[in-house]
């Protein structure tokens, strides 16, 4: 009988390229809302939260799946990190145990980390928090991963928030949310970005001169509404 191949339990792919510090300077001139005007997919939903209040990140997702109670390849990845880079982890359905917490942070900080985006658990907030590592996850634990040698992938594609993300795709976070835009689109997504926000302040600012302005008459909501109250 032929022998099934052995199923390789870690897999480490190449770092990707890293957006440009132009284009990661001009993703931190913007917020996720902003870009919610522009793009209707890659936002991860509202679960993943800010826990640094204020904090904004902007930089390269680098990749990594360990959906067991383990943090071994969690911990791996700081090997690589660069700065500029945004981790990006997928814990599957392990939500309960925290695969991060004070050492790890502070390593991370050391390391160059922009920021860490974690769908399940992290601990030692506090800590995290001292280290300078601003963190976006579920919810926080004291219930720790080990060093279990389960297994884990580093640089392949993730799911986090609800949301696919490729290693090297750009990562914006703020105290919205937090958005995946693909590299392929990013510049695109800047311009428009920058569009939306230059144009909304021009608005903002008409409204501010002009507080009697109806707002609904000026933004085209009444003229929608009205016209279908009139066809019926």
């Amino acid at each position: 009988m032929a022998m099934l191949p052995q199923r390789k339990i870690y897999q480490v792919e190449p770092m990707p390229p890293q957006i440009s510090d132009a284009q990661r300077e001009k993703l931190l001139a913007l917020d996720t809302a902003t870009i919610g005007h522009y793009l209707e997919a890659g936002f991860m939903d509202p679960g993943i939260t800010q826990r640094m209040s204020g904090s904004k990140i902007a930089g390269t997702a680098v990749t990594v799946r360990v959906t067991l109670p383990d943090s071994v390849m969690a911990h791996y990845a700081l090997k690589f990190i660069r700065p500029g880079d945004v981790l990006v982890i997928d814990r599957g359905q392990d939500q309960r145990t925290a695969c991060w917490g004070a050492a790890t942070a502070f390593a991370a900080a050391a390391a160059g980390l922009t920021g860490l985006i974690l769908d399940g658990a992290a601990t030692d907030i506090t800590d995290a928090d001292r280290a300078g590592l601003p963190i976006w996850c579920r919810g926080l634990s004291p219930v720790t991963t080990k060093y279990r040698g389960l297994g884990g992938e580093m640089n392949v594609p993730v799911s986090c928030g609800g949301v696919a993300v490729n290693p090297g795709d750009a990562i914006l976070a703020d105290d919205n949310g937090v958005v995946v835009v693909p590299a392929n689109i990013l510049d695109q997504t800047l311009e428009a970005g920058q569009a939306w926000f230059e144009a909304e302040q021009a608005f903002l600012a008409r409204l501010r001169d002009q507080p009697d302005l109806c707002y609904p008459d000026v933004t085209g909501a009444s003229e929608i509404v009205e016209a279908h109250l009139l066809a019926t």
